[in-house]
């Protein structure tokens, strides 16, 4: 990744190579052996796609409204993920951070694709900028921190990866037009990131602040309820059990917290594991339809591996994430992934929490 963005660097525009240095130094400092598995592969994501991102700037034929755009979101989100590597920002902050940062990022294709719909782009855009921008300013602390979270779940909607077909409808659901629910949705989603940034920007005057910070909470009750609309309005799901479970679970594993993961899968991981106490949850592969395998790093900073039953593991995981906080915790499709895994245990009658409870979704 380093030597992809060396070459980039003699290729972009020369106000951008100071932030390939900084993308690079990122990078290699990621590689430091206290960097968390999940936070090490959330800061190499991010450079990928903000690697593709610096291409498309770097392209002759880019027109260049939407060199600017990309520019000033490249440089935004290059400073954030710096602040994400901050010593002294505490672990779970750091992780929810890198997280959003690596969310984010995957909107950066949609933005620079000429296809997309000239709307969209601008909202997508914004919205990225903005809750960059915030968590830049609050280090991912405290409210900021948890708000970016859920701005970032809108991202699988926004980018139309799970949109379904127009002529299509959910069981029991009135489905409508897609591009009208993703208009919805973003609007929902500026109305909690443009006052994030308002509320964080040290030129705003503290009663703007406090005003913003109102505005953000009131919009985000909105939002949550267009995320939960739009997830009932996917196609859902078609992977057979094991592959559903391995998506949901690593999707649980990024967006919870390590302490609140270890507490609450104590019961669950071998006994091995327990003299060192587990650092990092980081990775789950499907082994069967019944078992994943589980790669964690211990607190002694060895690397370890074991087999997890999907129906305890998920009713575990179930139990730590609420099924009304499924859809803004961890947006499309693991949501849906997640959804799906708790219909397939429940055919066998196990019940996975809440996710399957509709009053229990709103």
């Amino acid at each position: 990744m380093t030597a992809t963005l060396n070459k980039t660097r003699d290729d972009v525009p020369a106000e951008l190579t100071s932030t390939v240095d900084t993308l690079t130094a990122a990078l290699r400092a990621a590689t430091d052996p206290a960097t968390t598995p999940q936070d090490r592969e959330a800061v190499t994501e991010s450079a990928r796609k903000l690697a593709s991102a610096l291409s498309v700037i770097s392209k002759d034929g880019t027109p260049r409204e939407q060199r600017d755009r990309l520019t000033v979101l490249v440089k935004q989100m290059t400073s954030t993920l710096v602040v994400g590597q901050q010593p002294d920002l505490p672990a779970e902050d750091r992780s929810r951070l890198l997280l959003v940062v690596e969310r984010t990022t995957s909107a950066l294709d949609t933005i620079g694709d000429a296809g997309t719909p000239k709307k969209l782009r601008g909202e997508l855009a914004a919205i990225v900028e903005e809750v960059n921008f915030a968590l830049e300013q609050s280090r991912g602390q405290g409210e900021m921190g948890r708000a970016a979270l859920w701005v970032s779940s809108s991202q699988g909607f926004l980018t139309g990866a799970t949109a379904q077909p127009e002529h299509s409808s959910a069981p029991g659901q009135h489905s409508r037009n897609p591009q009208d629910q993703r208009d919805e949705l973003a609007d929902a989603t500026r109305r909690v990131s443009r006052p994030m940034k308002q509320a964080t920007d040290p030129r705003t005057s503290p009663e703007k602040r406090d005003e913003a910070r109102n505005e953000m909470e009131d919009g985000t009750a909105r939002m949550k309820a267009e995320q939960d609309k739009a997830a009932s309005e996917q196609e859902q799901p078609q992977a057979p059990l094991g592959k559903a479970a391995e998506m949901c679970t690593n999707a649980v594993l990024k967006a919870l917290s390590a302490r609140t993961l270890e507490k609450g899968l104590k019961d669950l991981t071998p006994s091995s594991w327990d003299s060192a106490g587990v650092k990092d949850f980081w990775k789950a592969r499907e082994q069967s339809n019944d078992v994943l395998v589980v790669r964690a790093q211990l607190k002694n900073d060895e690397h370890a591996h074991a087999p997890f039953g999907i129906a305890p593991l998920i009713t575990k995981l179930a139990d730590l994430l609420p099924g009304k906080e499924l859809i803004w915790t961890l947006g499309t499709p693991s949501g849906l992934h997640c959804r799906q895994t708790a219909a397939y245990l429940d055919e066998d009658g196990v019940t996975a929490g809440t996710w399957l409870t509709t009053g229990d979704q709103g």
